[in-house]
């Protein structure tokens, strides 16, 4: 069979853009096929042709010049460009912050707080606060820095009101007020598609916002498990497919635009007899009014979400009282015995008299994730 190839224009080397003329003397041959063949071997050996000019005469036919000049199109259009290491250390520390939760406590326990760029997970048992940390931290942002906050409610229950109760408490106005409730954001979403959609969605916003000054600095999700839960279980694959892809679209949203992203999960206990998950008891974490972690006690989702995050915060309600205590769970750059203690106040989340972030003893605190 004769088969001739003309690539037009010279520079785009791509089989989309070949002009084939086919002539077959033998009709028995499928000229078809041989096109297919051929389109996968350029396809395989795509690295070779670009590393190697012979490479590409071997295929085209063409002389030497012009695969040359065609070899130097293709560098020039598809090839990846060397970056040096200075310029994306600069670039990265430009536009990296670190954004304080505005509890004196927890900034000196995470050095400061939370850094852009970051996926953090705040877990806990039922009514242990987790909600109400997340609330004071972004009023907190939404006041002090007069940045938008972007708060996805999965379960329907944000307060405004609560909201309101802490800048009431601390003396704000009601111009102030209305202010920093318009900063904050909330979306109520009630399945994995319509955060899918949400997200991809803020991607497109953010994209064409200029210069990456961009407006949002930081997301929370309240709560995770909510939304995964129905797809999790022995009969059910789609689960790990979905928070694969939330995982890897989070990490692209924080990487790509400096933003920090705050989830809230949820702390199960599984029996050791049934290997059920339940909602965690109280009374199996606090020894002496210092947390002691059961062996089982481990935050929702599974052993895939566990590396997702690069900080997971515990929080422990002690008993019927307001106060809580916040332990470094799982960590990339702090210790995990760190732990700091904390009231539920009408303000909000704040310090305990007189506390400051501690260290539990290496023997008291085990991380079993």
């Amino acid at each position: 069979m004769l088969l001739l190839c003309s690539i037009h224009p010279p520079g785009a080397f791509h089989p989309q853009n070949w002009k084939l003329r086919i002539s077959s003397p033998d009709n028995s041959v499928n000229p078809l096929n041989e096109i297919r063949r051929e389109v996968e071997n350029v396809r395989r050996d795509r690295t070779d042709i670009v590393e190697s000019p012979e490479k590409l005469i071997q295929i085209t036919k063409l002389p030497f010049k012009e695969v040359l000049q065609l070899h130097r199109s293709i560098t020039a259009n598809y090839s990846a460009f060397p970056i040096k290491g200075i310029d994306t250390y600069i670039e990265l520390i430009s536009n990296t912050a670190l954004i304080p939760s505005g509890i004196e406590s927890v900034d000196a326990m995470m050095e400061g707080g939370f850094l852009t760029g970051k996926i953090y997970e705040v877990c806990g048992p039922s009514g242990s606060g987790k909600t109400q940390l997340c609330l004071t931290i972004s009023t907190h942002i939404a006041h002090d820095f007069e940045q938008q906050v972007h708060y996805i409610d999965t379960k329907t229950d944000f307060s405004g009101k609560r909201v309101q109760e802490m800048l009431q408490t601390r003396g704000y106005n009601d111009e102030v007020i209305g202010a920093v409730m318009e900063r904050i954001q909330v979306t109520r979403i009630q399945d994995i598609y319509e955060l899918f959609s949400f997200l991809q969605h803020l991607k497109t916003s953010l994209h064409h916002e200029q210069d990456g000054d961009h407006s949002v600095r930081i997301i929370f999700l309240d709560s995770l498990p909510v939304l995964l839960f129905p797809f999790l279980g022995n009969d059910l694959n789609d689960g790990l497919g979905l928070m694969n892809q939330l995982a890897n679209t989070m990490k692209y949203i924080v990487t790509e635009f400096h933003i920090t992203f705050i989830v809230v999960n949820l702390a199960m206990q599984f029996l050791e007899e049934e290997n059920v998950p339940t909602v965690v008891s109280n009374e199996c974490l606090p020894r002496d009014e210092n947390l002691v972690m059961c062996e089982t006690v481990k935050p929702a989702l599974g052993k895939y979400w566990l590396d997702v995050p690069c900080m997971r915060l515990f929080i422990h309600k002690f008993d019927s009282s307001e106060r809580r205590e916040i332990t470094v769970m799982k960590s990339t750059s702090l210790s995990t015995r760190k732990y700091c203690k904390v009231l539920i106040h009408p303000a909000g989340v704040i310090s305990s008299l007189g506390s400051e972030y501690s260290e539990k003893p290496r023997n008291t605190f085990q991380n079993k994730s």
